[in-house]
């Protein structure tokens, strides 16, 4: 069967279940936990789909995954994909779930990565210029990443703007790479 199907129906799913319960925000943040400790933790997919793994244990790496205390609407759902045995699809449900979530609740995802921690008055600065340009709340991100040397990167949903030094040294050693070709054909 097709796996963004079962993804998209388990995640549908919860998202009406956690929405009856009045719970949709905390399944929300619970399954951005998740989607970041498989993230973090790439053999947790292939531990999930291990035979040999208890139903026990493979819940109690579920529910570590989404934090210390979880909704009991996430436990019970972590319950039913185990019963259907489609553990092995949840990394792609908490995917989906936080997709139709910021859908419905018109969220637009933005993520800053700079070479050194930005301090509060640029971070404000980079919020603002991003909510003046969008309709929506701005769900922000900020990450160091020190290869890029200086500058930054900014993400909003498919859009980037890429102001970093090592993209710009790039851009330089491409040209001179180029040129340097063309010279040698001459």
């Amino acid at each position: 069967m097709n796996t963004g199907k079962i993804s998209a129906r388990y995640a549908k799913a919860l998202l009406l279940f956690a929405e009856e319960n009045g719970k949709d925000s905390v399944v929300y943040e619970e399954m951005k936990i998740v989607a970041e400790s498989f993230f973090n933790v790439p053999e947790l997919r292939d531990t999930l789909k291990n035979p040999t793994i208890s139903k026990e244990k493979k819940k109690q790496l579920l529910i570590t995954a989404a934090g210390t205390k979880v909704s009991d609407e996430y436990n019970k759902f972590v319950d039913l994909v185990i019963e259907h045995k489609r553990e092995e699809y949840f990394q792609g449900i908490s995917l989906v779930f936080q997709d139709m979530y910021r859908k419905k609740m018109n969220i637009i995802t933005s993520e800053l990565i700079t070479a050194t921690p930005v301090d509060e008055a640029e971070e404000a600065r980079l919020k603002a210029a991003v909510k003046a340009k969008v309709t929506g709340t701005v769900e922000f991100k900020k990450t160091v990443d020190p290869d890029l040397i200086g500058g930054f990167i900014l993400n909003v949903e498919t859009y980037q703007l890429d102001a970093s030094i090592k993209s710009q040294l790039r851009v330089i050693r491409n040209t001179f790479a180029s040129r340097n070709s063309e010279i040698a054909k001459q």
